[in-house]
């Protein structure tokens, strides 16, 4: 799934990205990809010059992989995200969110949708 973020009055302005067309007329200040299928990537890709390799959010646990800058000047910053375990016994665990900052536009990668994410697009 492929939302954009815009500035309206100061708040955030959610529009779920369906097609490539979709995000011509926009210009976000945040870019959320849940679980981005290869075709998403490629729209992304293709507005914003932006590649996103496919292990973005493997669990590459070495220093180097966790903050790095590009040379195209692509800030890269790797986290993980605890998500509280629940009455039915199912356990808390991590999920790993990478964020790029690139022409000052915020990408955030994730394989599901996180509860922090779901507050902050609320406020």
């Amino acid at each position: 799934m492929l939302n954009v973020f815009t500035l309206a009055n100061g708040r955030l302005f959610q529009e779920e990205i369906a097609s490539a067309q979709d995000l011509t007329h926009v210009k976000p200040v945040w870019v959320d990809l849940e679980a981005p299928t290869p075709e998403e990537k490629g729209w992304v890709a293709s507005r914003f010059e932006l590649s996103i390799p496919d292990d973005i959010v493997d669990d590459d646990l070495e220093e180097s992989a966790r903050f790095y800058e590009e040379d195209n000047g692509a800030l890269h910053i790797r986290s993980d995200f605890l998500i509280e375990g629940d009455a039915g016994g199912k356990p808390a665990r991590n999920v790993r969110v990478a964020f790029i900052l690139y022409r000052n536009i915020l990408f955030s990668v994730h394989g599901e949708d996180l509860p922090v994410f779901r507050l902050l697009r609320l406020r």
